[in-house]
C-alpha cells in the first residue's frame, strides 16, 4: 500500500469519526496539558519522543525528541511524515488496531480521563538515516470532548532495538500503572475482530486455511495429525497442501520470506491482532 493512500484513508476516516464542520467542547484544561508536556520533556534524553496528534484538525503539535532519536526536527515533522515512516508491512494492522482503538475509547467501556487510559503498542520507524527501530508506542487521551470523546492522544515513543522480521504490534490496553485492563481490552478485542474481514480477504485465505492458523494461534504445539483429527481433514492434505499454501501467501502478503512454518505464521498474525 502506497504512503499516500494510506494516508488518504486515514483522513477519510478521521473526517468520519470528527467531522470538520462540527464545533467542539474540551473539557481538560491547558494548563494541565502544559505540566504534562513539561514533565515529558524530562523522557527525551532515554532515547524517547513524543508528539501530540490533534484528531480535529488532523495535525502533530508538541513534538519533542525526534531530531534527537530519529532525525526529524521537530518543529516540521507533520502527519503526512508520521505515516510515510512506519514500516508499510504493518500499516493495514495498525490501520484495524487504530480504527478499532478509537471506537473504544469513545464507547461505553472507557470512562475516559486525560492521561488515564493507554493503548500500547509496539510500531518499527524509519530512522532519517534508512534504517527501521522498533518502538514502543504508548497512546493517552490527551484532549477530550464534553460529550466523552477522545479529542487528541499524546503518542509517547521508546526505542526498543533495531527492527527485525518477525517483530509485531503486540497491542495492549490498560489504564494508570496497569499493563492490562481486561474490561477495555476485550472491547478492543471485539472491535478488532468486526474489522478483519477485508485484511482477511486480502490475504486470500480460504475457511480451513483460516481454521489451522486458529488452532495454531490457541494451541502452538498441535500437531499436524491433531489439526487433521479436529477438523475431519486428511493428514496429508494439511501436510501437503494447506502448509504451502499457507506459506505462500503468508510471505507474500506480509514480505516475510522467513516464514518457515505455520506456527510462526499463526503466533505473528495473533502478535498483529489479526487472529
Amino acid at each position: 500500500m502506497e504512503d499516500k493512500s494510506f494516508l488518504q484513508i486515514a483522513l477519510e476516516q478521521l473526517e468520519i469519526l470528527y467531522p470538520s464542520d462540527v464545533e467542539y467542547n474540551p473539557i481538560v484544561e491547558e494548563k494541565a496539558q502544559v505540566a504534562e508536556i513539561k514533565i515529558l520533556k524530562n523522557t527525551i534524553k532515554y532515547e524517547q519522543f513524543f508528539f501530540v496528534l490533534n484528531l480535529t484538525n488532523r495535525k502533530i503539535e508538541h513534538a519533542h525528541g525526534l531530531s534527537d532519536w530519529l532525525g526529524y526536527a521537530d518543529s516540521q515533522f507533520g502527519l503526512f511524515d508520521y505515516f510515510k515512516i512506519i514500516h508499510p508491512r504493518h500499516l493495514q494492522s495498525l490501520n484495524i488496531n487504530a480504527t478499532s482503538a478509537f471506537d473504544t475509547a469513545n464507547s461505553d467501556e472507557f470512562n475516559l480521563k486525560f492521561m488515564h487510559q493507554k493503548i500500547v503498542v509496539q510500531l518499527p520507524l524509519l530512522h532519517k538515516n534508512g534504517k527501521y527501530y522498533l518502538t514502543k508506542r504508548t497512546l493517552y487521551p490527551f484532549q477530550i470532548d464534553k460529550s466523552g470523546k477522545v479529542l487528541s492522544y499524546l503518542n509517547h515513543f521508546v526505542l526498543l532495538k533495531e527492527y527485525q522480521a518477525f517483530d509485531v504490534l503486540d497491542i495492549r490496553v490498560g489504564k494508570d500503572n496497569q499493563l492490562n485492563a481486561s474490561k477495555e481490552e476485550n472491547a478492543l478485542k471485539k472491535k478488532q475482530s468486526e474489522s478483519l474481514d477485508k485484511i482477511l480477504q486480502e490475504l486470500g485465505l480460504k475457511d480451513r486455511e483460516f481454521a489451522i492458523l486458529k488452532l495454531l494461534s490457541e494451541k502452538p504445539n498441535l500437531k499436524h495429525k491433531e489439526i487433521a483429527e479436529i477438523l475431519g481433514e486428511n493428514i496429508i492434505t494439511i501436510q501437503k497442501t494447506d502448509s504451502k499454501r499457507i506459506l505462500n501467501k503468508a510471505r507474500d502478503y506480509f514480505q516475510i520470506e522467513a516464514f518457515s512454518n505455520l506456527k510462526e505464521v499463526a503466533m505473528f498474525m495473533k502478535r498483529e491482532g489479526l487472529l
